[in-house]
């Protein structure tokens, strides 16, 4: 909607009595960058635009549009399941004064669905003490107000294909503490310290030394396996500690928390899905350290896996051997011959981050179609799944509750860009009322991994070549994907013509 003088606007829907869809509104926010933020990319690409940018989406309300402004609406249109294909009609009804237009639109639902039992063994952080330290709800974070805003936050993450599988079951967290307003630690918050003589026991697992308490995890687990989920950690190792440096009575600790754990899941025939983080990133001084964690925990639980984070091409081929899972950067793949790896059998995720920070990557300053290739490029190199290390690494935002005016019409917000380069380490933005609101590249992403279960539908279906074709043509190699939004349009319409013509495979009876 662009303005032709200062005037509030609303934008509302008509959808038909018995329509088999809904449509949800949202004002595209803004936030503010400024010359000097920190953007590693600059010495080779330069600064780039500065000023506003589109990211949070707010909830629908009438906004106000200056003269020779222009006000994204994004629009969603939520179908469910088994809703009888065809083109159904709707309407967009924008008001300005006194002034009306209607935009008339309509609907295509093809005879293809995605699978709500995701295949991609997707992960991300959504630490519970960032959320507890922005809502501040009664009883804090071990009470049931608390527990009900995060179930209500791990569905919209998982709906939007990127679970907080890191740490929505953890139990042991053993990096040091640290504040809410500290962006960046995989640490957790005082807060979340089941009890100081348990050593690391974390939210949500609650108890003490030997007397644990799994019926949180249960009911998360509940609402993950909903979704597909078949993978998630249930400890983490600390990253500045050497093996040697940790004292014995805490390995001890740790060790009676994993058994326990293990215990809990083996009865409900689940101890295959759980998995320890090793050190995260580890340094050449740590590797030594990252072998030693890997030999505790099979000393301890024969059978647990672990997960290895590595940002160092030379590392795979050094630590791939002492792990289960192994996570690489997008851009590090080739140059980590992580194929091999992945061709050995061993499950291989990749990731983005703050570095390396080339192309493909999340940050609200690069293109909307890095995040919408992402799902692709997984689907084209037969990666297991997507890591990302922050839904809700909000750093001062924490306490930046008029960060946003849900009340009235500016899109103009108030967040604070942490330490790192804006966007990295939050793909959700906290609303009114405990509502977790998407942004612009969470959509993005969504939809690409939306598209990637789609191809995995396709290829199910004996299809698999033109899968392949598919998303060779859109994204052929990690430097050469496509950065045309049109394309990706093109692609997906595509993609559900093929759904729709393949036929599910026939049972054997």
């Amino acid at each position: 909607m662009e303005g032709s003088g200062d005037q509030t606007v609303s934008v509302e829907t008509e959808v038909p009595e018995g329509t088999p869809f809904t449509v949800e509104l949202h004002l595209v926010g803004f936030v503010e960058t400024v010359a000097n933020d920190r953007r590693p990319w600059a010495k080779e690409k330069g600064v780039g635009y500065v000023g506003w940018w589109p990211d949070p989406l707010l909830p629908n309300r009438p906004f106000q549009v200056a003269a020779g402004e222009t006000q994204p609406v994004w629009v969603n249109v939520v179908t469910p399941r088994g809703a009888a294909p065809g083109t159904y009609p709707f309407r967009l009804k924008v008001r300005a004064g006194s002034k009306h237009w209607n935009s008339e639109c309509k609907v295509v639902i093809w005879p293809a669905e995605v699978p709500r039992e995701q295949y991609y063994r997707n992960a991300a952080f959504l630490p519970p003490g960032n959320l507890s330290a922005y809502y501040r709800p009664e009883g804090g974070i071990t009470g049931n107000a608390f527990f009900a805003l995060y179930k209500r936050w791990v569905r919209k993450a998982f709906s939007q294909h990127l679970g907080p599988t890191f740490d929505m079951m953890m139990g042991w967290n053993g990096i040091a503490v640290r504040t809410p307003e500290t962006s960046g630690p995989l640490g957790p918050t005082a807060e979340m310290i089941s009890n100081p003589a348990s050593g690391a026991l974390v939210w949500p697992v609650l108890g003490t030394t030997g007397n644990y308490d799994f019926r949180r995890v249960d009911e998360l687990g509940a609402i993950g396996r909903e979704y597909g989920m078949r993978q998630y950690a249930i400890a983490i190792f600390d990253r500045e500690r050497s093996y040697s440096q940790m004292p014995q009575l805490e390995r001890d600790q740790m060790a009676g928390l994993l058994r326990a754990y293990a215990g809990h899941l083996r009865e409900q025939g689940r101890l295959h899905e759980a998995y320890v983080y090793n050190v995260d990133e580890p340094p050449q001084k740590q590797w030594d350290t990252v072998k030693e964690n890997y030999r505790f925990v099979k000393s301890v639980v024969p059978d647990l896996n672990t997960w290895l984070c590595l940002n160092q091409p030379k590392a795979v081929q050094e630590l791939s051997p002492f792990t289960d899972v192994l996570d690489v950067y997008i851009r590090q793949y080739d140059s980590s011959r992580a194929e091999a790896v992945r061709q050995s059998g061993k499950q291989v995720i990749w990731a983005v981050c703050v570095w390396p920070h080339e192309h493909p990557n999340l940050f609200i300053e690069y293109p909307g179609a890095d995040a919408r290739a992402i799902g692709w490029l997984t689907y084209r190199y037969g990666i297991s799944g997507f890591e990302y290390w922050g839904l809700n690494q909000w750093g001062g935002n924490v306490n930046n509750r008029d960060w946003a005016n849900f009340a009235a019409g500016d899109t103009r917000t108030r967040w604070k860009r942490t330490k790192w380069p804006w966007g990295d380490g939050w793909l959700l933005y906290p609303g009114p009322d405990g509502e977790p609101l998407s942004s612009v590249r969470f959509e993005n992403l969504r939809d690409g991994f939306e598209e990637a279960e789609l191809l995995q539908v396709l290829a199910a279906r004996g299809a698999k070549a033109q899968a392949d074709a598919l998303a060779t043509k859109l994204t052929p190699s990690i430097e050469g994907y496509s950065t045309d939004p049109a394309r990706y349009a093109e692609a997906r319409l595509e993609l559900l013509k093929l759904v729709s013509e393949t036929k599910p495979p026939t049972r054997q009876q």
